[in-house]
């Protein structure tokens, strides 16, 4: 794997694990400014609340901004091995998602199980990005016996 791969590896996990948070903490928030809003925003209508979703800021430029993170992400599927693409794009999420929500204060249950969590996929993360590229392929001699 070359560092110009690891690095759009990375940004995808970032681009997904930092949005996340701020989608989550955006829709909790009531964003009412007059009392029409306020009226909207607590409506039992369900197309009344997508709505004054959608005309939330905080929602959907995070939001367009994750799926950003998507189409870079399909791009790399197309170019990198799935094997390791798919582990470190998802690990690195979660790693950025828990930093993130640390940083907008989100309360952790357990702060050093968190950090233990983020350094074992730190470092697993590792070992799938400098594995040997010359691994044995599935299929290279199934099903040939030796004469």
């Amino acid at each position: 794997m070359n560092s110009e791969e690891a690095l759009f590896l990375l940004l995808v996990g970032a681009l997904w694990g930092c949005t996340n948070p701020l989608m989550r903490k955006a829709s909790e928030q009531p964003s009412a400014k007059n009392t029409q809003d306020v009226i909207t925003t607590t409506t039992s209508n369900p197309i009344m609340r997508l709505l004054s979703k959608l005309a939330n800021i905080k929602i959907w430029l995070p939001y367009a901004i994750n799926q950003l993170g998507s189409l870079l992400y399909y791009k790399l599927l197309a170019s990198s091995r799935l094997t390791v693409s798919v582990p470190i794009c998802n690990a690195t999420a979660m790693v950025f998602s828990c930093i993130t929500s640390i940083l907008l204060g989100e309360r952790v249950d357990k702060p050093w199980r968190a950090g233990l969590g983020v350094i074992c996929i730190m470092v697993g993360s590792g070992i799938c990005m400098t594995a040997n590229e010359g691994g044995v392929e599935i299929g290279d001699n199934a099903g040939k016996d030796e004469l």
